[in-house]
């Protein structure tokens, strides 16, 4: 069955419905060809239009998209629909409906499926004389989104909610105040009729928290996932790749030791208005997103958590670590009392704290770190484990040589990894010190030749030596100070007795040999 899941809603104003109708357009041409789509949150519009086509604006440090979604007519009841773009404002919040002209605009605004026309002039034109009073007075157009992907477009020109219309549901919000902005219609079942007049069909209402009202709908395979490996094996780039990269669908956070339970989940904080002081519960990244999930059941959350055994995991979970038992469709198997919580995403602060199936949780771990805060046994159980190998060979930038070097970056973590296992043979952390792919980037393997050029100037000079130092300053530090911290000598050659005077003399060598700082039975591998 096709249920209504949202709608969008926006008054028709005077200079909505002259650029409907072309009227006043400048003599010269031009003028403004698109309806305002100000003062709607731009998360709810950005929610609603997220089953359409994205595209990157052509606008200048604009990092928002564009969408385009394919729109029916409502009543119609043909397969053919219309493109309508939603395009970001430049220096502005709001979004615009692109190219509603005359001849351009949507059908399911235009006369022949009803909709309301301009008085004609002297000149046997559209007219704008009169301001459109009685033409406009209560004209909306709106857009719904439905179960089954699909939006259609349509209109209504009445003061109220019709009789026919369904009740007690919110719709009565499309006719009052500022009449635009966005409805979500999840916490119902209502069915979808392809009725110009009223696409309302048969309602059941269900409290804020039934999951049976939107079962059919939530997607399901929420799951917790530990991701754990040598530093720089590319456990966030795994996240991005396989998982998710949309930044509207997730909140990432990274926990240190003085990240606590408040800052993730959420605390009660004073808040100053009209010289009196209240206080109110502010949802912290945990709290934000599952509501998110629960009020948009069609699309996957993901919470990340970067180092989490760099903080006190199980104290900033707090009671939230019982919700990580899920059964077989990903919904936490056991509920939890927090009425803060519960007042946000459900505004019912007596309803239990379940993760829906829609929200997973992904975490990282560097096994090279697991003295910071140690896992126990029962934390860990409730995760799955997902070992990131590292990989260099896969790596897009393996076959780059490093600096003015003809030695790959492939080729000399390899080396340096087997001498990692083979001189601290009976370790048992040995293999968590090894360089992981992603250690360093491309941008730390390419050689900056203005830092040599003395006609150039000494900014743009000191600013290559800065480029060409990386490196040196991550690799070779991280060998000296952590890896190899009490055998230098088996690595490095002995007269080196400090790690500045190891990377200046890495730094200020040219070609292969940089690489002479290394014992020769080592650096003769790198080319090998």
């Amino acid at each position: 069955m096709e249920y209504i899941d949202s709608i969008f809603y926006r008054k028709i104003n005077p200079s909505d419905f002259k650029k409907l109708y072309d009227i006043d357009k400048p003599a010269t041409g031009g003028g403004q060809t698109y309806l305002e789509a100000a003062g709607i949150d731009s998360e709810d519009l950005e929610n609603f239009l997220s089953l359409g086509e994205k595209s990157v604006s052509p606008l200048p440090n604009e990092t928002r998209c564009i969408y385009t979604i394919n729109a029916y007519v409502l009543g119609q009841r043909t397969n053919v629909s219309t493109k309508l773009e939603f395009a970001p404002r430049g220096g502005r919040n709001n979004y615009r409906i692109s190219r509603q002209t005359k001849r351009l605009k949507h059908p399911a605004w235009g006369t022949d499926n009803g909709f309301p026309k301009p008085n004609i002039g002297v000149d046997n034109e559209y007219t704008s004389e009169g301001g459109f009073e009685g033409i406009i007075d209560n004209l909306i157009i709106f857009i719904l989104r439905t179960s089954y992907n699909k939006y259609y477009a349509g209109f209504i020109n009445t003061e109220s909610l019709p009789d026919n219309w369904s009740q007690g549901i919110g719709l009565n919000n499309i006719f009052s105040d500022e009449r635009r902005g966005v409805l979500r219609l999840i916490d119902y079942n209502i069915l979808f009729k392809d009725i110009s007049d009223n696409p309302f069909g048969n309602l059941v209402t269900t409290s804020n928290h039934s999951e049976d009202a939107i079962v059919e709908l939530r997607k399901a395979g929420g799951s917790n996932t530990l991701l754990y490996g040598v530093p720089g094996s590319g456990k966030s780039h795994t996240i991005k790749t396989e998982y998710c990269n949309e930044p509207e669908k997730m909140e990432r956070v990274v926990f240190h030791p003085d990240y606590t339970y408040s800052d993730f989940v959420g605390q009660i904080l004073p808040k100053v208005n009209e010289e009196r002081i209240t206080y109110e519960f502010t949802p912290g990244p945990f709290t934000k997103l599952l509501e998110k999930a629960y009020n948009d059941p069609r699309r996957d959350y993901y919470l990340i958590i970067e180092e989490i055994n760099r903080g006190n995991a199980p104290a900033i979970f707090g009671e939230v670590f019982q919700l990580l038992d899920r059964d077989d469709e990903g919904t936490s198997e056991y509920g939890i009392s927090n009425s803060e919580v519960a007042e946000i995403v459900y505004d019912n602060n007596s309803s239990l704290v379940t993760l829906p199936s829609n929200f997973s949780l992904l975490a990282t771990m560097n096994t090279s770190d697991q003295n910071v805060f140690t896992l126990d046994t029962a934390f860990q159980r409730r995760w799955n484990m997902r070992m990131i190998e590292n990989d260099v060979e896969s790596a897009e930038h393996a076959n780059e040589t490093i600096l003015d070097t003809t030695i790959t970056w492939k080729n000399f973590n390899r080396v340096i990894n087997h001498q990692i296992l083979e001189k601290n043979i009976g370790i048992s952390s040995a293999e968590d010190k090894r360089l992981g792919a992603y250690f360093i980037g491309p941008m730390d393997l390419v050689f900056d030749p203005k830092q040599d050029d003395e006609g150039l100037d000494d900014s743009i000079r000191r600013q290559a030596v800065i480029n060409n130092n990386r490196f040196s300053e991550k690799v070779l530090k991280y060998l000296w100070d952590d890896v190899f911290k009490f055998s230098r000598s088996s690595i490095f050659v002995e007269h080196y007795l400090s790690l500045e005077q190891l990377i200046k003399e890495f730094n200020n060598s040219r070609g292969e040999e940089r690489f002479s700082i290394f014992k020769s039975e080592i650096s003769v591998q790198f080319t090998t």
